[in-house]
């Protein structure tokens, strides 16, 4: 019986080691839908709602600075230290085999 406890905890995944995308990848991709649907708000929306904020149209603005957000957070996620090293890790692990 012991033999196999050994066995489990042999087997069991480090803390945090499978995983490839760290949250960051999930925001920025909900920030950036958000934000393309914002741009297409403004550009497409009435004009009715420029009366109310001075003459700008906020969601276009917002929603361009959302999808620039978005953008550089999910570029930021794919350049991770993280996922590059997921990926070397892998490369080694299919060489070897």
């Amino acid at each position: 019986m012991t033999d196999k406890n050994v066995e489990r905890e042999e087997e069991a995944p480090q803390s945090g080691g499978g995983h490839a995308l760290a949250i960051g990848f999930y925001v920025a991709a909900l920030v950036l839908i958000i934000g393309t649907a914002l741009v297409l708000y403004g550009l497409l929306g009435s004009s009715d709602q420029e009366y109310k904020s001075l003459g700008i149209n906020i969601n276009l603005w917002w929603g361009l600075f959302m999808v620039f957000f978005g953008c550089v957070v999910l570029g930021m996620s794919f350049a991770s230290p993280r996922r590059r090293a997921a990926r070397s890790d892998s490369r080694r692990n299919n060489q070897n085999s």
